[in-house]
């Protein structure tokens, strides 16, 4: 389940609960939930749940990430970072998809990479307007 009570995979697997602490590496399939405290490295393709309570002090490679609890270190969610309203982050992010929500803290620097491309591609199919899109169309149907 995920921090926000829908259904990710009945698979889900806590790693760490209240009240348990663990400092190291982590790397895993599936989806993991941490509740406790954590410190070192994560490494996953997939699914990590901070849940609300939790403390995690890591750098973080994984697919998804979702944070309800305090998180300090570097993210990279290589497809979606969700910051609940429980959620603080203290590090750098680097992310292809972003949602927070209200109440959230964010306290770093955060790089969405596939947004500086699709906004290269805008700036180069903008429509123009005014005066300016009439002589664009004066163009358009001379070369035609």
């Amino acid at each position: 389940m995920s921090l926000t009570g829908k259904k990710t995979n009945p698979a889900t697997i806590t790693l760490l609960d209240k009240g348990c602490e663990f400092n190291g590496k982590l790397s895993f399939e599936g989806v993991v939930r941490i509740d406790g405290i954590f410190q070192g490295e994560i490494f996953s393709q997939d699914h990590l749940i901070i849940g609300e309570g939790a403390s995690v002090e890591a750098n973080i490679q994984v697919g998804e990430l979702e944070v309800g609890g305090v998180f300090k270190g570097d993210i990279l969610a290589r497809e979606k970072l969700t910051v609940h309203s429980t959620g603080r982050i203290q590090g750098n992010i680097k992310c292809r998809d972003l949602e927070v929500h209200k109440g959230a803290v964010i306290d770093g620097i955060i790089e969405m990479q596939p947004l500086r491309e699709s906004v290269a591609d805008i700036h180069h199919t903008l429509v123009p307007f005014g005066d300016k899109a009439k002589k664009v169309a004066q163009e358009s149907s001379l070369s035609a």
